[in-house]
């Protein structure tokens, strides 16, 4: 499967396992092995990640995280004071990661790279990974916030809206330039996280002052300036790890450690018996050739149907 021109998946882990949390939580039978332990999420996340690899024929995969390798406080909070994401219910989403050491060992153990921030977020991991993952790369997370990261080499997919965006249908769908579109997210700010954007301004005044910024019309621009600035630094993806040595030394680090990183099938079935995966179990073979076989073994196991 991995050829020179086949994309890289760079996953926003936490938006995944939160959305394979809930759907398994709302199925009429929660699923769970003999032992009474829940395995829904665990089957259900692994299933997106098949799914994923299958939809863009490729087995190079990273899946980035928001669980940090360090205590260190990230930036965003210090700059809010602590407001940032502060809306956010911490006691109902402590339940998604019941699972995620078991999520960790079956992604590992299909050779899937798990990357972590140090003191920053997922989302910075992955603004990271556009710079230094070489060739085509994919962005999965339903979070449009990685948007304005898509250029000529980097899309960017919703996996509920089944749309992959990227740099010739970028202005169509937002009807911004990705530059534009980071203007327009510190313009209008994020309910989601926190942040709160310029008073009065929604959808279509925040396009018209985004457009205004990028082409620098001084005179509609100024009386916002400063608002827009304190902003950005909390939106723009390229600012956290342009202004971390340490952070992205860590992500080099890690980068550097996984290139070896190889399917362990053995282990994987092993984590699907414990779970009591059978229907995983039965197709083993089709999940081989969705995570472990590259083009060059595909031809050799070919070649020797005629020996």
């Amino acid at each position: 499967m991995s050829t020179q021109n086949t994309p890289t998946l760079l996953i926003d882990g936490n938006n995944a396992l939160h959305r394979a949390h809930w759907i398994a939580k709302n199925t009429k039978i929660p699923l769970t092995n003999s032992l009474g332990v829940e395995t829904g999420s665990l089957f259900t996340f692994l299933k997106t990640i098949k799914s994923n690899a299958t939809t863009f024929k490729s087995n190079k995969i990273y899946l980035a995280w928001d669980t940090k390798l360090t205590k260190q406080t990230n930036f965003r909070k210090t700059l809010t004071e602590g407001t940032y994401k502060g809306t956010r219910d911490h006691a109902r989403n402590k339940e998604v990661y019941d699972s995620m050491e078991n999520i960790l060992r079956g992604t590992r153990s299909l050779g899937i790279k798990n990357i972590f921030p140090g003191s920053l977020e997922a989302d910075d991991v992955i603004s990271w990974l556009c710079t230094v993952v070489e060739g085509k790369k994919i962005i999965i997370s339903v979070d449009n916030d990685f948007a304005q990261l898509v250029s000529t080499d980097v899309s960017f997919y919703n996996p509920i809206k089944k749309v992959l965006i990227d740099i010739n249908n970028f202005e169509e769908y937002f009807k911004l330039t990705p530059k534009e579109y980071v203007y327009y997210k510190a313009i209008v700010g994020d309910t989601s996280d926190n942040i709160a954007g310029i008073e009065g301004f929604g959808k279509v005044k925040g396009v018209k002052l985004a457009k205004a910024f990028t082409a620098n019309q001084t005179d509609l621009i100024n009386p916002y300036i400063d608002k827009v600035k304190e902003n950005l630094k909390l939106v723009d993806l390229t600012y956290g790890i342009s202004n971390s040595i340490e952070e992205v030394a860590l992500y080099n680090q890690q980068f550097q450690e996984l290139q070896s990183f190889k399917p362990d099938f053995e282990a994987f079935k092993k984590i699907c018996e414990e779970s009591e995966f059978n229907s995983i179990i039965n197709e083993l073979d089709k999940w081989k050739n969705v995570f472990g076989k590259s083009v060059n073994e595909s031809l050799v196991d070919f070649c020797k149907m005629f020996e």
